[in-house]
């Protein structure tokens, strides 16, 4: 299956399908992907359940937006069940269409004449237990698959790590600290995500792992650069790939020393919302 880079020139407004995803009685296989989208209020989710179709904007969307599943994660809004997934659907098909043609009854909308993504769902199911959101962060797209998403007790277990960075996610949790991974930081120029996020009690921690962002299926994120986030009150460790793959116990052993030197964790996890 193509990403919409691959679509130049494609029209919108005529209906185009993308790929029939098949139906919801299609064998689970585990390692089928799996894209964590986001949903905040209760008219959306209606529509994922009972309209069967979810959208994105084009601009908005992650480089890879296909998927044989998607998962839905509510935000606060939804009260008791909500900064947590519950519910995940097969994919059926996509569309591009403009909001107009998805939502005709809201066709003065500023943004009417903007592209989306309509993605064709099978029935909503309930995943087996929730997985929430433990420091309720603020959540973007999360590229997954089904064998994660079902073993999964809290987002940070969704993320597909390459090796290196999941090494240092391993050394550091087997170590006792709260690691939050792919960290939206909000910014004057937009929010930037960081590799991994660590919140002490005098301070918080960035760990930027350079050569990472860039690889295939990354998400559209923009990276923030070691002064913004020292302005923003971050501490700042970068590790290159070259560091993670040949030094790691002196990677881990630096973070570890910099959550020391700012009072530990015990101050319990702060929030990005």
């Amino acid at each position: 299956m193509s990403d919409h880079t691959d679509w130049p020139g494609r029209e919108i407004g005529n209906q185009p399908e993308w790929t029939d995803q098949g139906d919801a009685n299609r064998g689970h296989d585990e390692d089928a992907p799996v894209l964590v989208a986001v949903i905040n209020n209760g008219r959306d989710l209606a529509r994922a359940r009972d309209e069967g179709w979810y959208r994105i904007p084009l601009k908005r969307a992650p480089r890879r937006v296909a998927a044989e599943y998607l998962a839905f994660y509510q935000t606060g809004a939804f009260g008791d069940q909500g900064c947590a997934i519950n519910y995940y659907a097969p994919v059926r098909r996509f569309h591009l269409l403009t909001r107009a043609e998805l939502l005709p009854n809201e066709a003065d909308h500023p943004r009417a004449r903007d592209p989306y993504y309509k993605i064709e769902l099978g029935p909503l199911q309930p995943l087996p237990r929730p997985v929430p959101s433990r420091a309720l962060r603020r959540i973007a797209f999360i590229p997954t698959t089904l064998r994660r998403l079902l073993a999964a007790r809290e987002i940070n277990d969704l993320w597909q790590r390459d090796d290196p960075q999941e090494r240092l996610w391993l050394a550091l949790r087997e170590a006792g600290l709260l690691v939050e991974y792919r960290y939206q930081v909000s910014q004057p120029g937009g929010e930037a995500a960081v590799d991994f996020a660590l919140f002490c009690r005098d301070g918080q921690i960035a760990v930027l792992c350079d050569d990472m962002a860039s690889q295939e299926g990354a998400l559209r994120e923009r990276r923030p650069a070691d002064y913004e986030l020292t302005a923003a009150g971050w501490t700042v460790l970068r590790f290159s790939r070259s560091e993670l793959e040949a030094e790691l116990p002196r990677c881990a052993g630096a973070v570890i020393a910099t959550v020391q030197q700012l009072g530990g964790q015990g101050g319990g996890v702060m929030r990005n919302e």
